[in-house]
């Protein structure tokens, strides 16, 4: 009897051990179907598409490079619905993203992106000067796909050899690939979870050169298993938006947004997690406005979410806004600053928020908890006063007009304070106005890139060709300094920057 149960259990084992993988995608998938006819079926697995793991925006390049190039047939609706497939297993995990940010919306990101050591160096002058150290940064692969990638690069451009002639760029990119299979391992496919974003949302943002917002917000999930939005946003300045549109959810935690802010179309890319949602929406050439928001659960407990400002300067009065869910009727008692010697002259309850006038009567640099009766408590950083501004970004980048499929792109530069030992403390109006960088003799570049909006917003007004009676006959770009000024308490603050107008961008596709 014994016997015979251990044989049977050897059986088992064996069968198991036999067994085909379970596959990712079924042969009723659309992945299985548009994919396969290019791309073998191996061990149960898609080689090559199950070989990679990225974000859904290099998901989408990859998939439109194979209806380019290759002929897949694929229409907008099928594009969706291939790319959820895809990255309910091939998507990076939501720590992965997060350092990718910036890739996730093309539209002028202005992060500078610096090599960290000998490999990083290396790395960017191999691959860089035609990719964004983003995008190789976006993928984790097999140590076999990254070795694969050095051979598309001689098959979608057989001159790359004459093109990087000052090294051997076969062995250079072989020892780079080498070293991205080791630090950018493919891992394990994502495992998806079972949530969703469907719900009431408050949202709290800001959008350089117009402040801060609230709003709110509805999702609801429809039939193909996307989700309609809509929503209102009312900004510190008075104006207002009304927004609609569709968002999808990729991998349980990418979700990406088309809308039309009072009917101005508008990407959005948001990380939902933590049942929060936080990114980007912003608004496509020539504008490219770029909103950052969180979004809350509209439902809920009372708690407090955002105060601004979120600092105090000793001796002012500052006067505070607080906003959250359910937030209280109060009086001054029940504001309370742990931490820090905090006067609270007023506070009341002013619609939804709350509107509280305070002084800070300490000195020196500190962080208080701001608490509102037993809510939860939010810091508030105190200062003696501002110690100096920075502009960001520290440089700027716009694009000139390169035709109907390459709008200019523009702008918008920033001036945040510091206290003393570099602690931000937050955004403020300074003005803005641009002067000369001077490069080299007759440098006449601020003649031809024009002038910068008051409050940072620059927009560059050439279009790339070339100016005849410009004395170096180049088009209307060049390099200038940005300088922001601002008063406060009796102190002027100055902070610099510099702007590169630039040509446009006209390979987008291997950003």
């Amino acid at each position: 009897m014994r016997k015979t149960l251990f044989t049977l259990l050897g059986l088992l084992l064996l069968l198991g051990a036999a067994a085909p993988a379970v596959m990712a995608f079924t042969q009723t998938s659309l992945t299985y179907q548009k994919c396969t006819s290019c791309h073998a079926v191996v061990k149960g697995k898609i080689s090559r598409v199950e070989e990679i793991r990225t974000t859904p925006d290099e998901w989408g390049v990859i998939i439109d490079r194979m209806a380019r190039l290759h002929g897949m047939d694929l229409n907008p609706q099928e594009r969706d619905l291939l790319l959820k497939e895809i990255c309910a297993t091939q998507i990076l995990s939501p720590e992965e993203l997060a350092k990718v940010w910036y890739m996730d919306l093309y539209n002028n990101p202005q992060v500078v992106e610096r090599p960290q050591g000998e490999v990083e160096e290396k790395r960017f002058a191999t691959c860089v000067r035609c990719h964004s150290a983003g995008k190789i940064n976006s993928y984790r692969m097999t140590e076999s796909s990254w070795a694969k990638v050095r051979d598309f690069h001689y098959y979608v451009d057989p001159a790359i050899d004459g093109q990087m002639r000052e090294m051997k760029w076969e062995q250079e990119a072989t020892t780079v690939l080498a070293q991205l299979a080791k630090s950018h391992p493919y891992g394990k496919a994502w495992q998806t979870p079972n949530v969703t974003p469907a719900g009431s949302w408050l949202i709290f943002g800001n959008e350089p050169g117009k402040g801060n917002y609230r709003g709110s917000a509805t999702l609801k999930a429809d039939f193909s298993g996307n989700f309609s939005v809509k929503g209102s946003l009312n900004f510190d300045d008075g104006t207002s938006e009304q927004f609609q549109g569709e968002a999808l959810l990729f991998g349980g935690h990418a979700l990406r947004t088309r809308t039309a802010h009072n009917n101005f179309k508008t990407l959005g890319s948001f990380a939902f997690s933590n049942g929060t949602i936080q990114g980007q929406h912003h608004y496509p050439a020539p504008a490219f406005r770029t909103s950052t928001s969180t979004w809350y659960p509209a439902v809920g407990s009372a708690r407090l979410l955002r105060v601004t400002p979120a600092y105090l300067l000793a001796n002012e009065t500052t006067s505070l806004t607080l906003e959250g869910v359910n937030l209280p009727a109060v009086q001054a008692s029940d504001l309370v600053f742990k931490g820090a010697k905090v006067k609270v002259l007023k506070a009341e309850r002013v619609g939804e928020a709350i509107v509280a006038e305070v002084v800070y009567q300490g000195s020196g640099k500190a962080q208080a908890d701001l608490q509102v009766n037993k809510l939860n408590s939010v810091p508030i950083t105190l200062a003696d006063r501002i110690d100096h501004i920075k502009i960001t970004p520290e440089l700027g980048r716009a694009r000139v007009h390169g035709g109907v499929h390459f709008p200019a792109e523009g702008v918008q530069f920033e001036a945040i304070a510091y206290a003393a030992g570099d602690v931000a403390l937050g955004a403020v109006a300074a003005g803005f106005t641009l002067s000369e960088e001077v490069t080299r003799e007759n440098d006449d570049d601020l003649a031809w890139t024009g002038a910068i909006g008051a409050n940072g917003f620059y927009y560059p007004m050439g279009d790339y060709g070339q100016i005849l009676t410009r004395e170096s006959k180049l088009e209307a770009t060049g390099l200038v300094k940005v300088h922001a000024a601002y008063q406060r308490g009796g102190y002027d603050y100055a902070a610099e920057a510099m702007l590169a107008v630039v040509p446009p961008d006209y390979v987008q596709r291997i950003k």
